[in-house]
């Protein structure tokens, strides 16, 4: 395929032979010059000898960058096999973890695109059980242990508490890559060692020693006279079994790390044995921030005979290795400073970020933490030294309790104060530290639905992830995608990105806190406990570390496999908690009478936070009034546990029971918490509607002070305001809903209402909005009102509910409660003295947008139908309300029913509309849905996968089935398939869709879905009978399009089921082909594993080789198909080469270094005479390949250029 012509060099080009462009020239001849985010590898080394090796093993040298801000390092750029590398050398003399902890932070953030890091050099060797390690060999730490942190135990043994980290996901994969390619040929090491040398002659010193490598027992001294051992007894040295070669082996094993040099044979051996490991070192436990793999030469056996004679050739071995470890790993594109996803554009990658956050976050987010008193002076500090909190915090101890610590107690005991307290210690802790992040869930039984259900706790955790770690999301496309394709999240989604969240955390870690479990549906909290235990699991396998504190009442049949239990009651500091709360606030004085006094509180209180409160402020009241004789008695008669406590508070006296019970009404049954204000005006509407009272708020006589102190006489002390952004009403604690509720405490209040008082408190709450629904708005709100948008439509909506409080609340929500009340109370004759008009004119008031106004002739079905109210929707029908009225936005109450998903609505008004109803205007549906003209409604329900809407249209489209729209070509059952809608696909297939209707472009339905990954519909379709060698117009078969986007479990499936491996499109080529061309290397070896030709050619002559080495494609899948036979002169009907097309488009440089280490013809013409090194140059930004071949052999008087 030709490039583009402005892409191209000519023989004018200035300095067209030329190996490099020049605009990345310097003075220093073949420097190159780059910027910070195009380095992906960083290299540390803690020596000068170490990052001398390294320098010496670079394919080239780059310009070096001006410092960045804060950067202290000092930094050599380079590349190496197609990799751009920046190597840091430690200061001189300066050693340990925390000297490479700090180099290492400084370069990832002045190198935002490093994803491959590496520490390399040298270390001491470890030959005790059993492992022949030899000077010059390399140890590979596939765990880095810091051995010398721990804390001296009573009985004077050192426990160890220094963490072990493992190298990321992928380089370990690349380590395992070149181990399995040791065992087909030898490691190149020395031929890299003598490129090296050959490059830098100056550099003899780092050769091998001539001097011999031996091992003396562990319990024998060197001989202090001289550094040389030539005077330590042979007869210590160990015989080993003895080596054809001295060619380095490579050990993979447990390296220890840690701030001191050891130099004692048995020192070495005890702590091999009871470590494990197989070599010392100084630096790689300081780079926990810096997930690396540790390299390292061994230059000695940590025993008192090391001298340095073996350092060098121990530093270039090991950067050798570093160097052919790197040939095994793609190279990869830069990635710009907090690059979240796989693209190079930075405005692209931050709104995609944003567009995340904003769909997770929520009004109340962070609401019931706000809310949540701080705790009393000095308490809940014992929870940071408890040994069950210490221990849930220590990794070593995480494999045993995989990162879970339950708390739990008695309601109003306080958990949720000390889990407020602990997560913000915690967050204080952690919040200058790069690799952790502190987060956390408050459930609320009193809040919206988010604020209650895990739906809400995975979106608010998720959200605070990504706000510390937006990394974590990289590759996450395909999740986010299944949810943009929805309105809203759903718990499977959530579930999958938060464990790609977790999964990418590498040695970072997340620890939450989550509060009141309780306070959520029990069926949603035993699945999501289910799903943190898995998670725990795969986190304790995969090194990951999140850390999980729930707390919640006693569940008696909710466990954890695997976690730390604290009962919060039983606790010694709990206790002394209480204790200290009461000698702070009980205020009758010192004296005995007052101790005896507080040591019965503390008795009876069973560990309850919240009786202690309420009785210490019931004890005081006592006191305040002078009756300090009385306060004996008064606890006396105050009965223990919460719930007869709040009988006890609620009937002590008879006084405004009814502003009681419809405070009590408002607080259970709002359609949200109220602010006092509203608050105040809606116990008015209900206790005292008449002309005076509802009026416009007289702020003078009626002030917010007042206010407060009506909320607290009304609710007997047992309501307040919650400090939240708004301040609304809410119960004291969420136990007073449980004695109301729960425990019958409405039936021993008011045993007459009991029976239905739910609906009789929903229509007591619609009349209270009804009258202040008639309040005389005239003097601010003029009639007509002005248009939505306008200025003065936006003064009204702030000013209105300024003068009038509760109106908002009353107009938007006096339709919710009488449809509540429906079910026991009817509500027919409130609907048909309902003052629509009335309502109409202030629900428009409060509408932001015009298009959601409704006009004055709007009908009450279709106001029932749009507000989903089912109960007034039937009542209304039933009773003569005409269900056929057209207009408004959605013209049918039928239409804005299926337009807005109201399920229960829709089944209430179907009945109702007879045949010829049935079949609306498809332009009507057209404008309820916003299509376009040429959007046909059946074919927009299933590609959307609204069953609801599709259900709804099969009931008179079936004739319209199979029709192609005349937008894309496609039937319904097309669109279903390829976006994956299974229950869609079902009922198009039940209602007789045909499943090989083929679209404009000849492709069934299962070519889609095969096409796109979808297995279950691929499953289905197969089942029901479809073809499964369909092919469209360009005679690709499902198959073929399943390989070609990398569709593996969708391959297997087909295969499974008999798909032809050589089906060839008709351009010739075959699945295996199109599974190449897009670098798919598991599905390639699928392919090759089920008997596909590997050198089947297309028309063109090209093979699968010739199309996996083309456009940068994936290196891995270029090694299997070579490692399987296919020819690697294999040209096509041009002559091209495979090689030919691997050096072009900015060629792979080591993709075009496999096929030359695979013998590939450097010097193999096409048919135009043009060897590879001609197409090389022909392309900007390709200096690498075309350096690459020159250093093969490419002879420059070869090119002929286009």
């Amino acid at each position: 395929m030709e490039a583009p012509e402005n892409r191209k060099r000519s023989r004018n080009d200035d300095d067209a032979l030329s190996i490099r462009s020049k605009r990345h020239q310097s003075n220093n001849g073949d420097w190159q010059t780059l910027g910070y985010c195009d380095y992906t590898v960083g290299w540390v080394c803690a020596l000068p000898i170490e990052m001398a090796a390294a320098i010496a093993i670079l394919d080239s040298t780059h310009v070096p960058l001006p410092p960045q801000k804060g950067d202290s390092n000092n930094y050599t750029f380079g590349r190496v096999c197609g990799h751009n590398v920046v190597i840091a050398c430690l200061p001189s003399s300066q050693y340990g973890t925390n000297n490479a902890a700090t180099v290492a932070s400084n370069m990832s953030r002045s190198f935002p695109s490093i994803t491959i890091r590496l520490m390399v050099g040298i270390g001491g060797g470890v030959p005790d059980g059993g492992i022949d390690i030899r000077l010059g060999d390399v140890v590979v730490g596939n765990e880095v242990m810091q051995y010398d942190l721990g804390k001296i135990l009573p009985d004077g043994q050192f426990q160890r508490t220094g963490r072990t980290t493992t190298p990321p996901h992928t380089i370990l994969t690349a380590v395992s890559k070149l181990q399995a390619d040791y065992e087909n040929a030898p490691s190149r090491i020395p031929s890299i060692l003598c490129d090296m040398l050959d490059r830098n002659e100056q550099m003899v010193s780092y050769a091998r020693p001539s001097l011999p490598d031996r091992l003396f027992r562990h319990t024998y001294k060197h001989t202090q006279e001289v550094d040389s051992c030539e005077r330590c007894s042979s007869w210590e040295v160990l015989e080993r079994p003895h080596r054809e070669t001295a060619k380095p082996r490579v050990h993979y094993g447990r390296i220890a790390s840690g701030n001191q040099v050891i130099k004692d044979g048995e020192t070495r051996a005890k702590m091999a044995e009871e470590l494990g490991i197989i070599c010392f070192e100084m630096e790689a436990a300081g780079l926990h921030d810096f997930p690396c793999l540790a390299i390292r030469g061994i230059c000695d056996y940590s025993d008192s005979h090391k001298n340095k004679a073996w350092q060098k050739y121990s530093a270039a071995v090991a950067a050798a290795y570093a160097k052919e470890l790197l040939s095994v790993i793609p190279t990869q594109q830069r990635r710009d400073a907090e690059a979240t996803y796989p693209t190079t554009d930075l405005e692209l990658l931050r709104s995609r970020v944003e567009a995340l956050s904003d769909s997770l976050t929520f009004e109340q987010i962070d609401s019931r933490h706000a809310t949540i008193k701080t705790q009393h002076s000095k308490t809940c500090e014992w929870l940071l030294g408890h040994p069950k909190y210490v221990e849930w915090l220590e990794p070593i101890h995480f494999p045993s309790h995989h990162g879970f610590l339950w708390i739990s107690g008695k309601p109003g005991a306080g958990k949720s104060t000390l889990m407020k307290f602990a997560y913000t210690h915690a967050k204080n802790k952690w919040k200058a530290t790069a690799d952790a992040t502190v987060i956390s869930f408050f459930f609320n039984a009193r809040g919206v639905h988010l604020e209650k259900s895990t739906e809400g706790m995975y979106r608010s955790l998720l959200f605070q992830v990504i706000q510390k770690f937006p990394d974590v999301l990289h590759d996450s496309d395909h999740i986010y995608q299944a949810k943009h394709n929805r309105a809203t999240w759903d718990i499977e989604t959530l579930q999958a990105l938060f464990t790609h969240a977790v999964t990418r955390l590498g040695q970072r870690q997340i620890i939450c806190f989550i509060d009141a479990l309780d306070e959520c549906d029990i069926s949603e909290v035993e699945d999501m406990v289910e799903y943190f235990e898995d998670l725990g699991d795969q986190a304790s396998e995969s090194q990951a570390k999140i850390y999980i504190c729930f707390s919640s009442r006693h569940y008696p049949h909710i466990e954890i496999r695997n976690g730390l239990k604290l009962t919060l009651e039983d606790q010694s500091g709990h206790g002394e908690d209480l204790e200290k709360y009461v000698r702070s606030k009980f205020k009758a004085g010192n004296g005995k009478a007052s101790q005896e006094v507080s040591a019965e509180i503390l008795e009876r209180a069973s560990g309850v936070f919240l009786w202690v409160v309420l009785v210490v402020d019931i004890l005081n009241r006592e006191f305040r009034n002078g009756r300090m004789w009385a306060v004996k008695g008064r606890l006396r008669e105050l009965p223990d546990g919460l719930s007869n406590l709040f009988k006890d508070i609620l009937c002590r006296d008879n006084e405004n029971m009814d502003d009681l019970l419809l405070c009590i009404q408002w607080i259970l049954y709002a359609a949200r918490p109220l602010t006092c204000e509203e608050y105040y005006f809606a116990l008015v509407s209900g206790l005292d509607p008449s002309p005076e009272n509802l009026v416009r708020w007289d702020r003078e006589s009626t002030t917010t002070t007042a206010m407060e102190l009506y909320l607290l006489s009304s609710s007997k002390g047992l309501a307040e305001l919650v400090k939240s952004k708004k301040r609304t009403v809410q119960f004291i604690h969420e136990s007073v809903r449980d004695f109301l509720i729960k425990d019958d405490g409405i039936r021993q209040l008011w045993p007459n209402h009991a029976a239905n008082f739910e609906s009789y408190s929903h229509d007591r709450l619609k009349q209270c909005c009804d009258n202040y629904c008639n309040i005389d708005i005239s003097a601010i709100v003029p009639q007509p009102l002005p248009a939505a948008s306008s200025e003065r439509a936006k003064v009204l909506r702030t000013q209105v509910p300024e003068e009038f409080p509760f109106l908002d609340y009353a107009t938007r929500h006096v339709l919710h409660h009488a449809n509540s009340a429906e079910d026991n109370i009817p509500q027919i004759t409130f609907l048909r003295n309902f003052a629509l008009k009335r309502w109409l004119y202030l629900i428009n008031l409060f509408q932001k947008y015009e298009v959601r106004r409704y006009t004055i002739k709007a009908s009450l079905v279709y106001i029932l139908a749009e507000h989903n109210l089912p109960s007034l929707v039937r009542s209304a029908v039933d009773n003569g309300f005409d269900a056929h009225l057209k207009g408004e936005r959605y013209k049918r109450p039928i239409l804005t029913a299926l337009k807005n998903g109201h399920e229960e609505v829709y089944k209430i008004l179907q009945p109702h509309y007879n045949a010829s109803d049935k079949i609306i205007d498809q332009i009507e549906y057209q404008n309820a849905f916003s299509l376009s003209k040429t959007t046909a409604v059946l074919h927009y329900a299933a590609a959307r996968g609204n069953l609801f809407l599709l259900t709804h249209l099969l009931g008179f489209m079936t004739p319209t089935i199979d029709a192609q729209d005349r937008e894309r070509g496609h039937t319904p059952l097309g669109y279903a398939a390829s976006n994956g809608h299974e229950a869609c696909l079902r009922a198009l297939l039940s209602c007789g869709a045909h499943i090989e209707a083929d679209g404009e472009d000849g492709r069934t339905p299962l070519s889609h879905a095969a096409g796109n990954g979808n297995e279950a519909i691929v499953r289905l379709l197969l089942n029901q009978g479809a073809q499964i060698e369909a092919a469209g117009e360009d005679g690709r078969t499902p198959l073929s399009h399943a390989a070609g986007n990398g569709n593996e479990a969708v391959v297997q499936l087909l295969l499974d089921r008999g798909a032809q491996t050589e089906a060839a499109d008709k351009d010739g080529r075959t699945p295996l082909s199109h599974a190449a061309r897009n670098g798919n290397e598991a599905v390639v070896r699928l392919l090759l594993d089920r008997g596909a030709q590997i050198e089947a050619a297309d028309k063109d002559g090209r093979t699968s080789l010739s199309y996996a080495v083309d456009k940068n494609r994936n290196e891995a899948v270029v090694r299997l198909l070579l490692d399987r036979g296919a020819q690697i002169e294999a040209a096509d009907k041009d002559g091209r080469t495979p090689l030919s097309y691997a050096v072009s488009w900015y060629g792979n440089e080591a993709v075009v270094q496999l096929l030359l280490d695979r013998g590939a013809q450097i010097e193999a013409a096409d048919k135009d005479g043009r060897t590879p090194l001609s197409y090389a140059v022909s392309w900007y930004g390709n200096e690498a390949v075309v350096q690459l071949l020159q250093l093969h052999g490419a002879e420059l008087s070869s090119i002929i250029l286009s």
